[in-house]
C-alpha cells in the first residue's frame, strides 16, 4: 500500500482496485447462488431445468472465484507455511520475502500475458444459449492477475522502503495491503 499512498492519485486507484474487487465478487457470487437455488427448485417443481442457468452461473463463479483470489492476495489471506521463515532473524525474514514477491511478481506479470491471449482467443468461442463469447469469462483472469501482479510489486516495494511496517503486514495477523485495524 505505502507505494501507492504517497499521491492521491495512487491512493484512489488502489481504493477503487479493492473495492471493484470484493464489490463485482460479491455480486457474482450472489448471482451464482440465486440461479443456483432457482434451478435446483425448477427441476425439483417443474421437472426441467432452466436453460441458460448453467451458463450464467458458470461464467459469474469464474469472476467470483478469480477476484476472489486477488482480493485475497491483497489482503494476505492464503494459506501460508511460514514455519522456517518464522524462525528467521528479521532482516533475512524480510529478504526471503522480498524475494518470494518478486518471483510472485514475475510469475503473476507472465500470467497477465497468457491470460490476455486466452480471453482474446475466447472471441471464437460463443457459449450455447446466449451466445456470449468466452472472452466475458477469460477476462476476469486478466484483471485477477494483473491486480496480484501490483499488489506483489508494492509487497516488495514496502519490504524495502518500509521494513517494520511490511513485515506486520504480512504476518499472520496482518491485513496485507489494506490499513492495519
Amino acid at each position: 500500500m505505502g507505494v501507492f499512498m504517497n499521491n492521491k492519485i495512487g491512493r484512489v486507484a488502489f481504493s477503487v482496485m479493492g473495492k471493484f474487487e470484493e464489490t463485482v465478487t460479491m455480486a457474482m457470487l450472489t448471482v451464482t447462488l440465486a440461479v443456483t437455488v432457482v434451478n435446483v427448485f425448477a427441476r425439483y417443481i417443474f421437472t426441467s431445468s432452466i436453460p441458460w442457468a448453467q451458463e450464467v452461473t458458470g461464467i459469474a463463479w469464474t469472476w467470483t472465484c478469480m477476484l476472489g483470489i486477488s482480493w485475497c492476495y491483497r489482503r494476505n489471506m492464503h494459506m501460508g507455511v511460514e514455519f522456517f521463515i518464522e524462525k528467521l532473524k528479521p532482516n533475512m525474514h524480510r529478504v526471503v520475502l522480498i524475494f518470494t514477491f518478486s518471483i510472485l511478481t514475475i510469475a503473476f506479470a507472465f500470467m497477465v500475458y497468457m491470460s490476455a491471449i486466452i480471453a482474446g482467443n475466447g472471441n471464437y468461442k460463443f457459449t450455447n444459449y446466449f451466445q456470449i463469447p468466452y472472452t466475458v469469462k477469460y477476462i476476469s483472469a486478466v484483471i485477477a492477475f494483473f491486480n496480484m501482479t501490483v499488489y506483489s510489486l508494492c509487497f516488495v516495494i514496502n519490504a524495502i522502503t518500509k521494513p517494520a511496517e511490511f513485515l506486520k503486514r504480512v504476518s499472520l495477523s496482518g491485513n496485507g495491503l489494506d490499513p492495519l485495524p
